[in-house]
C-alpha cells in the first residue's frame, strides 16, 4: 500500500511501488476535499489503460501495470449526470527489479489463482457495489471492441 498526500496541489507524486508486485492499493489524502466511494480513477502506463473506482479513499493499482518499472499516471475523475472533472492527479514511480523466477503472469493458467473463483468465457469481472471491492462474474461484459481513435476522443 502506498498513500499519496495532496496540500496545496491537484497534482503528486509518489514512489514506493516495486516491479512485479501485485495486489497494491493507492491510498489518497486531501485534506482539502471529500472524494465519495465509487469516484473512477483512470490509470494510465505507455500504451495501457485501465478504470478502477474508489472505495474509503483506496484504489487498486492494475497488477498489469506493475509488471514494467515506467511510471503510472492516475487520474481521480469524478463524473455526475451533467458532467465530469479530474479532480487530481498522480504519477506514481515503479521501481524496477528483476522479474522473480516464480512469477505468474497472466497469460499462464496459474494466475488464475489471483482472481476470484468462478467465471467462464465470455464473463467479466464487475463490481458489484459502489462501495468496496467486491466483484462478480458477469456475461457480456466486454461490451464493443474500440478503436484507438475512438478510444483518444473518449479520454479526451
Amino acid at each position: 500500500m502506498i498513500t499519496s498526500k495532496f496540500c496545496d496541489s491537484q497534482t503528486t507524486t509518489v514512489f514506493g511501488l516495486t516491479q512485479w508486485d501485485y495486489g497494491q492499493e493507492l491510498v489518497i489524502e486531501n485534506a482539502g476535499m471529500v472524494i465519495p466511494d465509487g469516484t473512477e480513477v483512470n490509470f494510465y502506463q505507455g500504451k495501457l489503460s485501465s478504470v478502477a473506482y474508489m472505495s474509503n479513499n483506496h484504489v487498486l493499482i492494475p497488477d498489469i501495470m506493475l509488471q514494467d518499472s515506467a511510471y503510472i499516471t492516475a487520474y481521480v475523475y469524478v463524473r455526475n449526470e451533467s458532467s465530469g472533472e479530474t479532480i487530481l492527479s498522480i504519477r506514481l514511480h515503479v521501481r524496477d527489479r528483476p522479474r522473480p523466477e516464480n512469477y505468474v503472469l497472466p497469460e499462464y493458467e496459474e494466475y488464475k489463482r489471483l482472481l476470484p473463483s468462478g467465471g467462464t468465457v465470455g464473463q467479466s469481472l464487475v463490481k458489484k457495489t459502489d462501495t468496496d471491492f467486491d466483484v462478480e462474474w458477469r456475461d457480456g461484459g466486454m461490451g464493443e471492441e474500440l478503436t484507438e481513435d475512438q478510444i483518444d476522443e473518449i479520454c479526451k
